[in-house]
């Protein structure tokens, strides 16, 4: 798990449970497509840059479910990267309680709010 997988001369994959794009932009620099569930996630991706010599510069979200922004937090504090998402996802990525909240119709009771639907 969480083994890099080379799919072209610049892109790769982190093969997790939530599978996590890589994408060289120059010798040094990657950008992620989405971060992995959680903290756990984010450190072993993180411990995966660092093996290769590489530097996050930018996180692109897919979409804001919590397997796919999990690790943002943990990514962006440890190496001060950019986040992206696309239209209302962006708030749904800054904003984690929304998406349990959308999904059940307003403010989720406690057995709603878990890592699983918010990040």
């Amino acid at each position: 798990m969480y083994e890099l997988i080379q799919v072209s001369e610049q892109s790769y994959y982190i093969q997790s449970p939530a599978k996590i794009g890589l994408v060289k932009l120059n010798k040094q620099d990657v950008c992620l497509i989405d971060s992995g569930n959680d903290k756990d996630a984010g450190r072993k991706v993180r411990q995966l840059l660092e093996a290769n010599g590489w530097r996050l510069t930018a996180i692109y979200n897919t979409h804001s479910n919590a397997d796919h922004i999990g690790g943002n937090k943990y990514l962006q504090g440890q190496t001060g990267c950019m986040i992206y998402a696309p239209g209302i996802d962006c708030a749904f990525t800054h904003h984690p309680i929304l998406e349990p909240s959308f999904l059940y119709g307003g403010y989720p009771c406690k057995e709603l709010r878990h890592k699983f639907l918010m990040a």
